[in-house]
């Protein structure tokens, strides 16, 4: 087993001057972490505008201003907007304007601010809901994603004035995050600056998104699914349209895979943009950064896909994920590689990517201006601020100190590790060790898997989870089986159609080098995961019992159920390669569900109700069933949320719960030299990792 400590101090910028620390992390902690993101450069490189999102314990939701300051560091930056929910900071290209989008009332809005001093106006009215603002070349006019505000009234005899029925008529007629699609589609608008009239440039029954200007202003790029299979399937394209909207959008890309966040060239040739061209359901397969001629017809191709690796930014990030060098002949952007996410460049006549900035971090968004280049990074071992550079990457700085109301907390430091499988393939883990550490006393670990299944480790959402067990004295284990994204196409495709076989080995297996290492207690091992990652938990747990405790939260249990109400029925049939009527006795054998008698784990499950992903259903069969058997187990309920969306208030508790649930469970450890007992050691000449039943 190799290892090698990961630091924040790397990437050429100079170490952080931090107050001494007095104490780890607690739950409670989460209300003082400040989101950073979306930063935005000014035109002339001189300023840079981010956001800073703040948790708010009136109202349990994350309140967001924009921050603005000079980039050469003469000034700290300043708070620039009131907030309370304020957003997409937007340059114009003359720089006598800041345009944001702010909530002041029931609709979020379209406001200018004047850099030259002045109060904000809003652009447009509370019919619209705006989002995605997006500046003409000559800053005389905007375009934005707008949204009826609110449901129009149903016209259906009989039901005035009363909740009338759904009428379903595709797979696709909700989204977790969003809730259920209904008559309020979103368009293009165009609002003139001067007299602040607002034209709508598209239309229909489909929603369009992510719209930017032709350096001309003639035209705008967006992302639409208009084909003819959207109700059930998502196939988004790259589209341009007249600007002024009196004729009809043209499409650039193939109706194949999706795509997202579409960026003209500085000459108005090309539009580069991020997606795919796989089916419906596929997230194993790579993400790329793919180009498309702006006059067509050409065939898409990438400029990413010589590294290998996925392309960040198909699902809409808050901030610019890539972006065009100033002579149009490269294109920056963000890829996942071995846990950390870096900036790397590609030109167009030789699209073999290099790196920007790389390292163990994972930068979220950036954006580029002149010669600067700003962008937010986090770590499990480094909150999330921004930074500045050179567009080569040179002359690295720390810009923002959004979070240094939390420098008097200790990070617990992160270091890698790998295994050997017993086929060869080398699996990489993450391992955050707690602050006081016994030499020769293992310590009791926690393997934390993370979700997907094609995502990876380390999770920027769980920091205050991993550093609150760390500060605890638990060592946090965070692997990356196959599955996980940032190896490899080949090795994230690994485990579609075996989701409970060479996976669940990997995580054992990586649980074993702990052990055999004696950095982990095999009396003292719990496990938890969220979404794929609480299938595993579940599954972990019906196939060995060396797991004082387990967390299971939003989890798959029953793949038939699941498939038949998730939001995404699509994936789980690429995932396994069938409807469940076709092979029920797969789905019967890959569901945690079928290995209940085996549990006797102490579990306790967290799930939201409002979530459309993994249903409040998963986690109810799962609680039942063990209850059933008399197991000991609970089951922690939120009113609301989604998947992907929990208030502040829900993250503490549910971090608060985790810790107490495997304190309860804590048994007396062992040192180093004493021998592991029967039941936590690995039986001889056995075909698959872990002890098992």
């Amino acid at each position: 087993m190799s290892s090698n400590q990961v630091t924040g101090a790397r990437h050429g910028q100079a170490p952080r001057r931090r107050a001494p620390a007095t104490r780890g992390f607690a739950p409670e902690d989460l209300w003082h972490l400040r989101a950073v993101s979306d930063p935005q450069v000014s035109p002339d490189g001189a300023r840079l505008a981010f956001c800073v999102g703040t948790p708010d314990p009136a109202t349990d939701r994350l309140g967001t201003v924009i921050w603005v300051g000079p980039v050469d560091g003469s000034e700290e930056p300043r708070q620039f907007s009131l907030g309370p929910e304020d957003s997409s900071p937007r340059w114009s290209p003359d720089g006598r304007w800041l345009a944001f989008v702010a909530r002041r009332g029931e609709a979020a809005q379209l406001h200018v601010a004047p850099l030259d001093g002045g109060e904000a106006r809003a652009l447009t009215d509370a019919s619209l809901a705006a989002s995605q603002p997006a500046w003409s070349p000559d800053s005389r006019r905007l375009a934005f994603v707008g949204r009826p505000a609110r449901p129009p009234e149903l016209k259906e005899p009989g039901w005035e004035g009363r909740p009338a029925p759904r009428v379903v008529t595709g797979l696709r007629s909700r989204f977790d995050g969003v809730g259920w699609f209904d008559e309020r589609r979103s368009h293009l608008f165009v609002v003139d600056m001067e007299g602040g009239d607002v034209t709508q440039v598209t239309e229909g029954d489909w929603d369009d998104a992510d719209p930017d200007w032709s350096p001309d202003g003639r035209f705008l790029a967006f992302v639409s699914d208009r084909s003819p299979t959207r109700a059930d399937e998502e196939h988004r394209d790259v589209w341009v349209v007249p600007a002024h909207g009196r004729r009809r959008p043209r499409r650039l890309t193939r109706g194949r895979g999706t795509a997202s966040s579409p960026l003209w060239s500085p000459d108005g040739g090309t539009i580069a943009y991020v997606g795919h061209e796989h089916p419906s359901g596929d997230s194993a397969s790579n993400t790329h950064l793919m180009v498309v001629a702006a006059e067509g017809p050409t065939s898409p191709r990438s400029l990413s896909a010589p590294m290998d690796r996925p392309v960040w930014g198909l699902v809409r990030p808050l901030g610019g994920t890539h972006c065009w060098s100033e002579d149009g002949r490269a294109v920056s952007f963000l890829a996942a590689d071995h846990g950390a996410i870096g900036i790397y460049r590609s030109h167009l006549a030789d699209p073999g990517p290099t790196p920007v900035l790389v390292g163990d971090r994972q930068i979220v968004a950036f954006h580029a201006s002149r010669d600067t280049l700003a962008f937010v990074a986090q770590w499990p071992s480094a909150l999330p601020e921004v930074y500045v550079a050179s567009r080569d990457g040179a002359g690295e700085r720390r810009f923002s100190s959004a979070n240094a109301e939390l420098a008097s907390r200790w990070l617990a430091p992160v270091h890698r590790i790998s295994h050997r499988a017993p086929d060869g393939l080398e699996i990489e883990s993450f391992v955050i060790y707690p602050r006081q550490r016994q030499r020769g006393r293992p310590l009791p670990t926690v393997l934390e898997v993370h979700g997907g299944p094609h995502f990876w480790n380390p999770q920027g959402p769980w920091l205050v989870l991993y550093q609150s067990l760390a500060a605890a004295g638990f060592a946090v284990l965070l692997p990356n089986p196959r599955g996980s994204q940032g190896y490899g196409e080949e090795f994230s495709k690994a485990c579609v159609g075996d989701w409970g076989g060479a996976d669940f080995d990997d995580l054992m297996g990586a649980v074993d080098s702990l052990v055999e290492e004696g950095v982990a207690d095999p009396q003292r091992l719990y496990v938890a995961g969220y979404s794929y990652g609480g299938f595993m938990t579940s599954w972990v747990v019906g196939h060995t019992n060396r797991f004082a405790a387990a967390c299971v939260s939003a989890p798959v249990t029953d793949l038939t159920s699941f498939w038949g109400t998730t939001d995404i029925p699509n994936f789980l049939h690429h995932e396994l390669g069938s409807a469940p009527w076709e092979r029920p006795d797969e789905y019967t054998k890959r569901s945690p569900i079928t290995y209940l008698p085996s549990i006797t784990t102490p579990v306790q499950i967290f799930h939201w109700e409002g979530d459309l992903r993994c249903p409040v259903g998963q986690g109810e069969e799962l609680f039942q069933g063990l209850r059933k058997l008399g197991r000991e187990t609970v089951m922690v309920r939120y009113p609301g949320g989604f998947h992907v969306d929990r208030s502040p208030a829900a993250v503490v508790d549910f971090t608060r719960r985790h810790l107490e649930w495997f304190q309860q469970h804590v048994k007396e450890g062992r040192t180093a030299s004493s021998p592991p007992p029967p039941s936590a050691r690995p039986p001889a000449g056995r075909g698959r990792r872990g002890a098992r039943k």
